[in-house]
């Protein structure tokens, strides 16, 4: 670890453009030309780049190409909120966040996140935009819904300091807890525009106060502040556009989580191209007010925004100290990831002691929840060669596959085991009809969820069909499940069997099948509430 005289030696070393370029994590968009994109960031010295959706000869190539444009070495950032598949093709995910709190075991849930993170370093991904420490107070809200690990600040705490100290063991990577101030609390979605954490300063302050304090004694390096604001903490813009999100809230930035909650890492914005962010300021004092506000990194800047920040520091607008506060906190995260080593000694430290696949497995056989069972379904008696009838209920395509699995390995394991299957998306009544008189089983399969909504989760009119005039109902083996939204009772709160797996993901689904046909029991434990409907258990 580098000293503090040896980190001062480096920022004086940089000039104000390296600064500046320091501040910036870049997109890698794989369908430019990257020659041109690497002509851009040479020209401003960009400090870190997001990748999404890449191969492992990408990154590298990538890092090879950044190394050369400055003095710092660069760092290399992604989501990986669920496991290194979630940024990278062909590699194992983990089940979604809602799962961790259901499986509710926090030792597991480290090992998980080590596993990753030794994944994530040979790589070549240093930094992750998680662990999501959001508090899923609103069933309506689309923008986190299975993403959150629970309603319930106390597991959420612990379950994501679980994360952040497994992420962050030995050096493998820095974590970056999101989305501050906190969202779950609006049934709005903070990409498509401003939205409000309403909760008032004793009531955030034992909820996402505390839990954001735990996540600082775990140790965790950086923050993101989103397009959400706290109009208990701050003040209005205007009457039109009310209060501030935090992503430019001098009052949520500096003076609540810099000051107040003693936050001394580094501040990372969400998107600056969410209309949350994009909308409330001018396009050339969106970085600007930004920076001001308290933030150190611009997340998906535009190459132009350099010179904007440059000539606010030079007039004055921006002090020299915000900025050399901004890149003293990105050298002490870099410092955190083991940049400033030898990189093939940090890599000798990864121990494989853990499996993601089988980290994944154990955690989502844990999380599926038997929520009602009352014609005493399950486990499902079924015998080789009986026919199911699959039903997935489901919005358009998947914008964003890679926070995502098609069901589709539901299907499969009933192959394996012997089954004839049979299966729709969104199916009409007549299709229903012409299959379920010789089916011995019905599977209704929820697919709505939080990737998918948008801008809300609630069902539509493909998505009630199957039930009018009673249709499926009259089947004596009809189960429902939800591998989206866990409170899908609440719009089908006639269903006599009904089953939550918090993910969609391969392990989630493979964990289904054996639990609904009793190869191994039903452990999970509900993570949210469903007032009328069920407690939250963890």
């Amino acid at each position: 670890m580098l000293t503090d005289v040896e980190k001062e030696k480096i920022l004086n070393e940089l000039t104000l453009d390296e600064k500046i370029g320091q501040m910036f994590c870049m997109y890698y968009a794989a369908h430019k030309p990257y020659e041109e994109m690497m002509k851009e960031w040479e020209n401003i010295k960009v400090g870190s780049v997001f990748v999404a959706g890449v191969t492992p000869e990408e990154i590298k190539k990538l890092t090879e190409s950044l190394a050369t444009f400055g003095k710092l070495p660069p760092m290399i950032a992604a989501d990986v909120e669920k496991g290194p598949g979630h940024a990278v093709l062909g590699e194992g995910d983990l089940p979604h966040e809602m799962a961790w709190g259901s499986c509710n075991d926090d030792e597991l849930i480290e090992k998980a996140h080590i596993a990753t993170a030794e994944r994530c370093r040979e790589l070549g991904i240093h930094w992750s935009f998680s662990p999501l420490v959001d508090i899923n107070f609103n069933m309506n809200n689309p923008a986190v819904n299975v993403r959150t690990i629970s309603d319930v600040p106390e597991c959420v705490a612990r379950i994501g300091a679980a994360a952040v100290r497994g992420y962050q063991k030995n050096g493998m990577m820095v974590a970056g807890c999101k989305h501050f101030p906190g969202d779950g609390v609006d049934g709005r979605n903070q990409h498509f525009c401003t939205t409000v954490n309403s909760l008032s300063k004793e009531d955030w302050m034992n909820s996402f106060g505390m839990v954001y304090k735990e996540m600082f004694k775990a140790g965790t390096a950086s923050v993101m502040v989103a397009h959400i604001s706290l109009p208990s903490y701050d003040e209005k813009i205007d009457d039109i556009l009310g209060y501030p999100p935090a992503s430019l809230s001098y009052n949520l930035q500096t003076k609540l989580l810099k000051g107040e909650l003693g936050f001394e890492g580094c501040i990372v914005s969400d998107a600056l191209s969410m209309v949350g962010a994009c909308a409330v300021v001018d396009h050339d004092r969106l970085a600007i007010e930004f920076v001001k506000a308290g933030g150190d990194v611009l997340l998906f800047p535009l190459p132009e925004w350099h010179g904007y920040i440059k000539a606010a520091v030079e007039n004055g607008e921006i002090p020299m100290e915000r900025i050399d506060d901004a890149v003293r906190r990105i050298i002490t995260m870099k410092d955190k990831a083991r940049l400033f080593e030898n990189q093939e000694d940090v890599l000798k430290d990864i121990t494989h002691e853990y499996d993601i696949a089988e980290m994944a497995a154990r955690i989502s056989e844990k999380s599926i929840c038997k929520i009602r069972d009352a014609r005493n379904l399950i486990p499902l008696k079924l015998s080789k060669g009986d026919k199911i009838l699959i039903i997935n209920l489901k919005y358009g395509k998947n914008p964003l596959p890679f926070y995502d699995c098609e069901l589709d390995v539901v299907e499969e394991e009933l192959k394996k085991r012997g089954f004839e299957t049979v299966s729709f998306v969104n199916p009409s009544r007549a299709d229903i009809e012409s299959h379920m008189g010789d089916s011995a089983a019905v599977l209704i399969n929820n697919h709505i969820g939080q990737v998918s909504a948008g801008g809300s989760k609630r069902i539509n009119w493909e998505h009630i069909a199957p039930f009018w005039r009673g249709e499926v109902l009259k089947h004596k083996n009809m189960i429902f499940t939800s591998f989206g939204d866990p409170y899908k009772l609440y719009d089908y709160p006639f269903l006599s069997t009904y089953i939550n797996t918090h993910s969609t993901m391969v392990s989630s689904q493979r964990a289904f099948v054996k639990a609904l046909l009793g190869e191994i029991p039903f452990e999970g434990k509900n993570p949210v509430s469903l007032e009328g409907f069920f407690e939250a258990e963890v």
